[in-house]
């Protein structure tokens, strides 16, 4: 199984769109702000797309219940069969992202507000979801790596721009 090109772009476009800001452009920029307001729009493109989007692309195929999430984390001791699209934990970790970044982009917007001049708390909790973000972000790359690494599976070879 591969994605569909949308998600492989949403999946691209965005990883490289978070590590740029949080590594590259300077917080408080006009760049680091622009590039945080095309993630957002990143987000609710694949939101649209996680309802009108192909049946593997949509929520309904890979949201499910919190005690599969359990038994996916224990899969990973040994080589298991993939699903045709995110895992149950995958899914939840996608929209803790998706989350995350539309925060990230109000919390900045916010900040920037004459109605909140003073305040921390805005740079505060936006400074909380990007550190949380990057946390996220590392286990997502743990786990593809172990997969790959470790497990011997196909993962990468999924998400490739250049794969149908």
């Amino acid at each position: 199984m591969s994605w569909d090109r949308f998600v492989k772009l949403f999946h691209w476009s965005l990883a490289t769109g978070i590590v740029a800001n949080y590594f590259l452009l300077e917080e408080g920029d006009q760049a680091h702000e622009w590039l945080g307001y095309a993630l957002c729009v990143l987000v609710i493109a694949r939101l649209i797309w996680g309802f009108y989007g192909p049946s593997n692309a949509k929520f309904s195929s890979f949201i499910g219940s919190p005690t599969t999430v359990v038994s996916e984390i224990r899969s990973l001791k040994s080589t298991h069969e993939l699903p045709r699209t995110h895992t149950v934990a995958g899914g939840y970790q996608l929209l803790l992202v998706m989350f995350l970044v539309f925060g990230l982009g109000v919390t900045g917007w916010v900040h920037d507000l004459d109605a909140f001049w003073g305040e921390d708390w805005p740079a505060d909790f936006h400074e909380y979801m990007a550190n949380t973000l990057i946390i996220l972000a590392l286990l997502h790359v743990s786990a593809v790596g172990w997969m790959q690494l470790g497990l011997k599976m196909p993962v990468i070879q999924r998400m490739s721009l250049f794969r149908r």
